[in-house]
């Protein structure tokens, strides 16, 4: 074999393979793009588990709970309410809860019953990735209870 075959030879067979390679090089580009950009959680994207927030809803029931019991819960209650309820206790009779509710990201509304009374209470937590459950009682007001907020808690229990 001649050097000047062999030289043609090896150029040729070279573009091959760099053709070979630049379309495994586009290919996995194409393939990896469309990995990176698809939408695994399309399952949860629609589902009432994001929607209804259930770790804000327990940390709703607990944390009002422990106030109406007089032993207040400290992981989920801010330090200024509990430095308040030192000074004047929370007297709210709540023999059942009937309905917790998320409403927003940390708002959420409890409406219970006690002493013959259904109350509805809306409570606002602070949200930290440091506290020990995400979310801490931050202030509670008392609401009016309408009638469609009465509906639903009726449809519950």
């Amino acid at each position: 074999m001649k050097y000047e075959t062999f030289e043609a030879e090896f150029i040729k067979q070279n573009k091959q393979l760099r053709l070979v390679l630049g379309v495994v090089i586009l290919l996995l580009s194409i393939i990896l793009f469309f990995i990176i950009t698809d939408k695994k959680y399309f399952v949860l994207k629609n589902s009432s588990l994001v929607s209804s927030r259930p770790l804000l809803t327990w940390a709703c029931e607990e944390s009002f709970q422990s106030i109406t019991k007089g032993k207040p819960e400290k992981d989920l209650i801010d330090e200024s309410i509990l430095n308040e309820l030192k000074t004047s206790p929370f007297n709210v009779s709540s023999d059942e809860i009937l309905n917790a509710l998320a409403i927003k990201e940390n708002l959420c509304r409890i409406i219970v019953k006690g002493d013959g009374k259904v109350r509805s209470f809306l409570i606002n937590f602070k949200s930290s990735s440091s506290f020990p459950f995400y979310y801490k009682l931050f202030e509670i007001n008392e609401t009016e209870l309408n009638q469609s907020e009465l509906a639903l808690t009726k449809g519950d229990k």
